[in-house]
């Protein structure tokens, strides 16, 4: 099996490289080859047998798209995007890499020509719009309030219809905050739930910004992870008839309903 990771230098994407490796194998096939691509070229892996191609690359340039996707890949994790702070403060460069990026990734599998790969998209609960009840189902109302929320929404939509059309096999992911990110902060809006753990334990102070009574919807990196592979394989059946049938249609899903991955 051959699988294309955007946005792999990512923290979820290193993340996703390292347990695919360390798996060897997805949906009972073996990996032979990764591709790795982000806007800066990702580290590649170590004790993996297979071949290994890294890249920098620009998802919005149809020539990247077309030479990264040269060899059809079986398998594409479509993470690469501009988080949420950023999208919001830079909005031409949101629209960019979450919206046009995505749209050449699509067009550039389209036109590829008898060529149907699964693609696993990481979109974001940043789609819903408030009010919001204490929990979320399947079928509310999708009327983000941010930019960000907005390039993911419509990339949704995208892949529904790209894969009722036939052109990709499309499955996407609403991912929730994901705790505890290493390093320095990076401009997601939510950025500051991990502070608020990471910095204390550095012995650093750390500001929470808003009142103590605001819910969130969390996700730890080992689970979105799980989450992603999960969604790669071949069969929706564990999570229901309904939501089968919704994602063979290129449907989206919260993370926090798939029960399978308890």
């Amino acid at each position: 099996m051959h699988i294309l990771i955007t946005g792999a230098a990512g923290m979820i994407g290193r993340k996703l490289t390292a347990r695919l490796v360390k798996d060897g194998a997805l949906n009972g096939k073996l990996i032979e080859r990764l591709t790795l691509i982000d806007v800066s070229a990702p580290p590649k892996p170590e004790k993996f047998s297979g071949k290994v191609e890294t890249a920098a690359a620009d998802i919005a340039d149809p020539a990247a798209d077309e030479k990264a996707l040269a060899s059809r890949p079986e398998v594409i994790f479509h993470l690469a995007g501009v988080v949420s702070g950023e999208a919001e403060v830079d909005f031409d460069k949101g629209i960019r890499v979450n919206l046009d990026g995505s749209r050449a990734l699509l067009e550039a599998i389209r036109t590829a020509g008898g060529y149907r790969p699964r693609l696993v998209f990481t979109s974001s609960i940043a789609v819903f719009g408030a009010p919001f009840p204490d929990a979320i189902p399947d079928d509310f109302h999708t009327t983000p309030l941010t930019s960000y929320g907005t390039e993911k929404a419509i990339v949704e939509l995208l892949l529904a219809d790209y894969t009722r059309r036939g052109f990709l096999d499309g499955v996407g992911i609403r991912l929730p905050t994901i705790n505890v990110r290493p390093g320095r902060p990076n401009k997601a809006a939510s950025g500051f739930f991990s502070s608020i753990i990471r910095e204390p334990l550095s012995g650093e102070e750390a500001v929470l910004p808003v009142d103590e009574s605001v819910l969130h919807w969390h996700a730890s990196p080992r689970a979105a992870v799980g989450f992603a592979e999960q969604l790669s394989q071949a069969g929706f059946e564990p999570l229901g008839v309904e939501m089968s049938e919704l994602l063979k249609g290129g449907g989206s899903v919260k993370c926090c309903t798939l029960e399978v991955y308890s």
